[in-house]
């Protein structure tokens, strides 16, 4: 009779350490680091003037990315001077066709192909291409006076 009490008990005992341990262990993965994936970007910084505008015809300027694949993130760190900027990441073509209609103005951009539009002085872009091939960053100027866009690796 003994030994089976003592049997019974290192079994329980076992039973509640491997209970608490795997406790623990989910209740302490909320408090685990996250990392961010990992993302392409620039390799150095671009500088770039972006003429004066209006609401109607904007200043606008690119910057071309390399060839993006429809699963690989991109970022890029944004600071603008003497002003504020409206960045879209773009398909080239999309911007392109925009760029050499003869009628760039702000009611015909294609905002609509733009994966992330965003007005800033100063940001991160991060953008998942939704196909692969050539984009761009277009950065347009709504107002009169021209900006400086400096492009840096994120």
């Amino acid at each position: 009779m003994p030994r089976s009490f003592w049997r019974r008990r290192i079994i329980v005992v076992a039973a509640l350490t491997v209970a608490l341990s795997v406790g623990i262990v989910f209740a302490s993965i909320p408090y685990l680091p996250h990392t961010a994936p990992p993302h392409s970007s620039i390799t150095t910084p671009i500088t770039q003037k972006v003429r004066g505008g209006n609401q109607t015809n904007p200043g606008y300027a690119e910057l071309n990315l390399p060839t993006l694949s429809d699963n690989e993130s991109f970022a890029v760190r944004v600071v603008v001077t003497n002003g504020t900027a409206t960045f879209c990441a773009i398909l080239a073509s999309a911007f392109q066709a925009w760029a050499f209609s003869g009628n760039p103005t702000a009611s015909t951009f294609p905002s609509s192909y733009c994966s992330i539009y965003v007005q800033t002085t100063h940001d991160t872009l991060t953008f998942l291409p939704t196909s692969s091939g050539s984009w761009d960053i277009a950065a347009l100027n709504y107002s009169p006076t021209q900006i400086a866009v400096v492009y840096s690796p994120a």
